[in-house]
């Protein structure tokens, strides 16, 4: 336990190499009380006694004293009585430093707190008393407190998917996109897949403007993200629509507007639109298949068949792991203070952009992602900060360790999945301080292994997949538009 910066309340760091065993420190005689101060917090009041106080001080001097430089006297000959006089400050300045990081150490060792936080501690409105004791009080963000989870025997459905031709279909006509032109499209209306270049004005209930984005560009899907909220039937609502026209949809706000009366509303959006364009695909020939690195259209097809399977192998173990999770957390119920779960939110969006890199997802899907985490940033970091705590406690009743192996092995594997080097992948997540983030996962999985070889599975018919989703760096409303702008500048 320290006074230093705050560190990530939801991440491990990787097991070190054993130091040589340092000498034991003497104990100090301290006065420690400790009372529950709200979830997942502890107040705690500590005394150090003039005795102890006095003998950091008579340590102290007597470094000072070595080391002092006193005019008319060598170094070390200058009687104690001028050096307390002439260096006072300097000692007693030491004297509650040194105090304070042994206090804190050793509360740390005696009582087991489990921070998540540093403690948060004024230390320049502590003042070392000229009599009696030091007293000093501060608030400690520690983990929840409840039984290791029981999860030997649950039951799950396991979704089930087989990926058909039509799949691969659909899918390799998203991969050609990738070479696809946008080219103006002069004739018929505006249907899925266009490009859209429109006046999008958010408007309450009693027809005020809420914000407006003028001549943007965005390709129409089923579903249209934006920072805040979302349009989900965007699709419907515009398809057979032709330049010059309007159409009026509903926009579902999230729950992390900056307006509260306007968490979670619907409001209404009038759309003018200006221009379309579409999507002018490649023609699949023997040079562009080439170019690409296949030899024939059936290799590409398979590649594409295979990448399928594998999200679909990924779906199915999110969705058994969201039913295992609810099931323990369920179980064992706890609170997490608000504040913690704000401070967490935009490391909550990093996590899970990092997470989409390492599944192999586009960065249009990451985009789409990351625009409805952030209009619903509150609930969803509340529910991964439960999980992590869920997990973690599962991996220490089961003595699942991470090792510097772990972490290496992870990152060959997102080096292998964005086809970078393995030294590149290595200088990114020392570059943006990711490695704790990084065991912080790895932990997790361990976890979750241990837990799925124990349940029971039932399988079952796979939802339908999730539709197309297109996302704007654009807000709903101007508070949610400066706030995500200030974040990004304060991050650069």
């Amino acid at each position: 336990m320290s006074t230093g910066e705050e560190r990530d309340q939801t991440s491990v760091s990787v097991d070190e190499p054993e130091a040589a065993v340092e000498p034991e420190k003497r104990k100090l005689e301290i006065d420690v009380q400790i009372d529950d101060a709200g979830a997942c917090k502890k107040h705690v009041k500590i005394t150090i006694p003039r005795a102890e106080i006095d003998r950091q001080f008579d340590e102290s001097l007597g470094a000072f004293q070595k080391e002092a430089q006193v005019p008319g006297f060598r170094p070390g000959r200058a009687p104690k009585t001028l050096v307390v006089k002439r260096f006072r400050k300097q000692v007693s300045d030491q004297v509650k430093s040194t105090l304070l990081m042994e206090t804190l150490e050793q509360v740390d060792r005696d009582y087991q707190l489990n921070p998540i936080t540093q403690p948060k501690l004024d230390v320049a409105a502590i003042s070392l008393p000229d009599e009696g004791p030091l007293s000093f009080d501060m608030e400690v963000e520690v983990r929840p407190e409840f039984a290791a989870p029981v999860f030997k025997g649950l039951k799950v459905k396991r979704p089930i998917r087989t990926v058909t031709d039509k799949d691969v279909d659909s899918q390799f006509e998203r991969f050609l996109e990738r070479y696809a032109q946008v080219v103006p499209k002069l004739e018929g209306a505006a249907q899925v897949g266009d490009y859209l270049t429109a006046d999008l004005t958010f408007l309450r209930d009693d027809g005020t403007v809420l914000n407006e984005v003028k001549e943007i560009q965005f390709r129409l899907q089923p579903e249209l993200r934006f920072q805040d909220g979302r349009i989900p039937e965007v699709g419907k609502a515009l398809a057979g629509a032709k330049p010059g026209e309007s159409r009026e949809v509903d926009a579902q706000l999230g729950t992390s507007v900056a307006d509260p009366d306007l968490r979670g509303k619907t409001v209404k959006v009038k759309v003018v639109i200006h221009d379309l364009k579409q999507v002018r695909l490649p023609e699949v020939n023997p040079e562009f298949l080439t170019s690409i690195g296949f030899d024939s259209v059936d290799e590409l097809r398979e590649a594409v068949r295979d990448a399928l399977n594998r999200r679909i192998a990924n779906q199915q173990r999110a969705a058994v792991r969201r039913q295992v999770l609810d099931k323990l957390i369920e179980a064992n119920p706890f609170d997490l203070p608000a504040d913690l779960v704000s401070r967490q939110e935009k490391g909550t969006i990093s996590r899970l952009a990092m997470e989409l890199r390492q599944e192999g997802f586009s960065p249009d899907e990451i985009r789409a992602r990351q625009a409805e985490i952030r209009a619903n940033a509150h609930e969803m970091t509340l529910r991964s900060l439960k999980e992590f705590f869920v997990l973690a406690k599962v991996a220490e009743a089961e003595e699942i360790k991470i090792e510097d192996e772990d972490l290496e092995l992870e990152i060959e594997a997102m080096a292998e999945k964005s086809n970078e080097s393995v030294r590149r992948v290595r200088a990114r997540v020392e570059k943006e301080g990711l490695a704790d983030a990084l065991a912080t996962q790895i932990l997790e999985r361990k976890a979750l292994d241990r837990i799925l070889e124990s349940i029971e599975y039932e399988d079952v018919a796979a939802d339908e997949p999730e539709v197309d989703v297109e996302t704007l760096d654009e807000a709903a409303t101007p508070e949610a538009e400066s706030d995500e702008t200030a974040g990004e500048s304060s991050e650069g």
